[in-house]
């Protein structure tokens, strides 16, 4: 459950809780006074009709009791010595009490008693008090509660809907808590999610936010700007220092090759073949930045000509075939279909050759390699799937920057983390795309995507 809801509930519960307390000891403290008030309009009643019976007798007493209009709660009743009842006016509202039939024993003229009946069938009680006479009967004066629970019930309702109405103006502030704080928290959670899966442009947004949010928001955001600009000024800088290796490299390795080719020492034949190894290396990874800046920016040159991409992966599939059976590998081919397409096909054939690189890398042996070739809408997309350990959350976000390994590797795996950079800048410049996976069965997929159309419109508009 979100955290609106679960904070939203959790204020209507306890305004609810707090609203049936406040009713609670409201209808009990009301109860008390009400009860407190009854007792004492029994005795003063009662005490006025004594004082009328022992002045007048029953007449007068009848006809100030009818006078009265008592006939909804109240009741009076003359008993003699004997417990029987020499006068009664109970009225329909107030029948069904169980009322006693004598005073207590002890119970002394001009003294009263009060006592409590239940009804058996209804919720009301009734509150009776007792006083014997000077001519030794006794006087009985009853008086149910019902209007003292009407009158309960009737505050008890005008507090529930004060408290609906207070839960309702309590709601407001947490309206505005999850307008300017939750909401823009959340939006900036899906931005912070989005940079950690590799969008490094993206910067958080907090509009209609509080001031405080704003301000973290505006700062964050200026570090990220700050990292991305120290990031393009290193890549520049590793560019320019590629670009600048590459002329005094080629001028070594020609002098090296000299060297090589005129002393007929052994031992300086042989160190100067190393030499000559580890300067090719070190050119192709001049070469391999160069070409990815320039695919990065869509200025690298391509030798565009039309390429049937099946006959492309059957060479790459041969050539693969040996190394494949070194390894102990598997390696299979699916090109059902011909498929032409305008493209560089050394570029590509470069790109397909780093993924079946890693491939061959990370898939131990006894494992499979796949090779294929299918057709998606306008697109014609390359795989090469294995049986390796697959990749990482962070991997499928980050392995295709420049100078990143995947979770797998390890110092005896060979590579720089250029390769995968490299084949994202060339489909890149192909205007094409790339992209890999896990596979649901075990082990990696990786795979580019080309533009097919018709390659001789293609070729004429290039």
């Amino acid at each position: 459950m979100p955290s609106t809801w679960r904070l939203g509930l959790l204020l209507t519960v306890l305004m609810a809780c707090s609203t049936a307390l406040c009713i609670t000891v409201a209808g009990w403290a009301m109860r008390q006074n009400l009860s407190s008030i009854a007792r004492a309009v029994v005795l003063d009643d009662l005490g006025e009709y004594a004082v009328l019976y022992n002045r007048n007798g029953l007449k007068e007493l009848r006809e100030v009791f009818e006078a009265g209009k008592h006939e909804e709660s109240q009741a009076v009743r003359i008993t003699n010595a004997k417990g029987e009842t020499i006068f009664e006016q109970t009225p329909e509202a107030v029948a069904g009490y169980n009322w006693p039939k004598r005073p207590p024993k002890k119970m002394k003229p001009s003294e009263t008693w009060l006592m409590t009946i239940a009804h058996p069938g209804r919720q009301q009680q009734l509150l009776v008090g007792c006083q014997v006479m000077e001519d030794g009967n006794a006087l009985w004066f009853g008086r149910t509660d019902a209007e003292d629970l009407a009158y309960v019930e009737h505050i008890r309702r005008h507090l529930w809907l004060a408290g609906l109405a207070s839960t309702v103006f309590m709601l407001l502030p947490l309206w505005w808590f999850v307008r300017h704080v939750m909401k823009p928290v959340q939006e900036m959670m899906h931005s912070t999610q989005k940079l950690a899966q590799g969008l490094t442009t993206t910067r958080l947004e907090a509009p209609g936010a509080v001031p405080e949010l704003k301000a973290f928001a505006a700062a964050y955001n200026a570090g990220l700007d700050r990292i991305d600009a120290l990031t393009e000024e290193l890549q520049s800088a590793n560019d320019h220092l590629a670009h600048e290796l590459r002329t005094p490299l080629a001028r070594i390795r020609g002098n090296l090759e000299t060297f090589h080719d005129h002393i007929e020492t052994p031992a300086a034949r042989e160190a100067a073949a190393r030499g000559l190894e580890e300067i090719d290396r070190a050119a192709d990874l001049v070469q391999t930045i160069l070409t990815t800046r320039a695919g990065e920016h869509k200025a690298l040159k391509l030798h565009l000509e039309i390429v049937d991409l099946k006959e492309l992966l059957t060479d790459l599939h041969d050539l693969y075939k040996a190394a494949a059976e070194e390894r102990g590998l598997t390696f299979t081919l699916e090109a059902p279909t011909t498929c032409w397409v305008l493209l560089d096909r050394q570029r590509i054939n470069q790109a397909v050759a780093n993924l079946l690189d890693n491939a061959f890398a990370y898939t131990p042996r006894g494992g499979m390699v796949n090779l294929a070739l299918n057709m998606r809408a306008e697109q014609a997309r390359i795989s090469v799937t294995d049986t390796g350990p697959g990749l990482t959350p962070g991997d499928l976000t980050k392995i295709w920057r420049r100078h990143m390994r995947g979770s797998a590797s390890s110092a005896s795996t060979p590579g720089m983390g250029l390769g995968l950079s490299l084949v994202q800048a060339l489909m890149h410049a192909h205007n094409g795309s790339s992209g890999c996976t896990n596979r649901d069965e075990g082990g990696a997929e990786f795979w580019v995507e080309l533009p097919v159309g018709d390659p001789l419109v293609s070729a004429n508009v290039v």
